[in-house]
């Protein structure tokens, strides 16, 4: 009875043995398959942060971009500058943006639109252009010497010998250039006394807004140079004074015809006011000026003047007429 007894727990003792030797073994196991996974983790993590060719890492790969002097499979060539393109598209891009087509595969015209002013953010409209037109870097006052009657004189003498042949063939001197003597004589005077050969000149309104529109336009023209000289630089109140004479002469012949025969001795701008002075400014750039290409003047920046001065004519009352100037394409 006693043997059978201790039979039965030894076998209690090695089932326990055994049951404890597996527990442990379970464990280690779970403990190195853990191992295993949680290093095969990590290299799968090395792997992917360092090996390109992995599937995962195969979206990091940079491609390569073509340079802009590589020239391969760029077989859309421009026929203005010898740039290649890829598309046609790319190369419609450019020849529009660098070149200035449009959407019809025609050049537009060359040039940018001028500023009115030099802040963008001024409207554009007549009296902008009018208040700024003297803030423009080329236009405005720069320079240390003041323009002084003597400076005035000189450009005159100059004006006078380089037209003369063409323009004043009866008068051989420039002290008997009507013009020459007003500006000489009133120039420095704080109050021109232009009264007597300036005032009561003719004109074709019936009721004048303003008693000094009926200064001549000899007089108003003197009027503008008073009162911008001091506004501008010395170099832009040479371009000034050449357009004021051309302007002058231009009309002298334009309006002989209206000269009356009692009044031979006297010029057009003599006798009559400014009022019809907008009217005759398209007939001055394309029949005066372009033809006989009088100084080389600038076109364009005749157009701004005759603009500028027109504007000016029409604020003082000395016409009741605006500007509209023509294209003669």
């Amino acid at each position: 009875m006693d043997d059978n007894q201790d039979s039965q727990k030894e076998i209690e003792q090695q089932e326990e043995e055994q049951n404890l030797e597996q527990n442990q073994m379970h464990q280690l196991n779970n403990m190195n398959l853990y191992d295993q996974s949680n290093e095969a983790f990590q290299n799968q993590n090395h792997y992917n942060s360092n090996d390109p060719n992995f599937p995962g890492n195969l979206e990091k790969i940079k491609r390569h971009r073509r340079g802009k002097n590589e020239i391969n499979d760029r077989n859309y060539r421009c026929p203005d500058c010898d740039k290649c393109y890829l598309s046609g598209p790319a190369l419609t891009t450019h020849r529009k943006t660098k070149h200035g087509y449009g959407n019809n595969g025609e050049k537009r015209a060359r040039g940018r639109p001028r500023k009115d002013c030099l802040n963008e953010n001024i409207p554009n409209n007549p009296q902008n252009k009018f208040i700024y037109f003297f803030n423009e870097e080329h236009r405005k006052a720069l320079d240390d010497k003041i323009i002084n009657i003597d400076i005035i004189k000189n450009d005159l003498r100059i004006i006078f010998k380089q037209i003369q042949k063409e323009l004043f063939p009866e008068i051989d001197n420039v002290e008997k250039y009507t013009f020459y003597q007003l500006i000489v004589d009133n120039w420095e005077k704080e109050k021109p006394n232009l009264v007597e050969e300036c005032f009561n000149a003719i004109s074709k309104i019936e009721e004048p807004l303003n008693k000094i529109q009926s200064y001549n336009l000899d007089g108003i023209l003197f009027f503008y140079l008073r009162e911008f000289y001091k506004n501008t630089s010395l170099e832009y109140f040479w371009f000034m004074i050449k357009f004021i004479v051309l302007l002058r002469e231009c009309i002298n012949k334009s309006k002989a015809n209206l000269v009356k025969k009692e009044e031979q001795n006297k010029l057009y701008s003599q006798i009559y006011n400014s009022e019809n002075v907008p009217e005759i400014c398209n007939e001055f750039i394309l029949e005066f000026m372009e033809p006989y290409d009088y100084f080389g003047l600038n076109k364009d920046e005749l157009i701004e003047i005759i603009q500028h001065f027109c504007y000016w004519l029409n604020i003082k009352q000395y016409t009741q007429l605006h500007i509209s100037l023509l294209n003669n394409k």
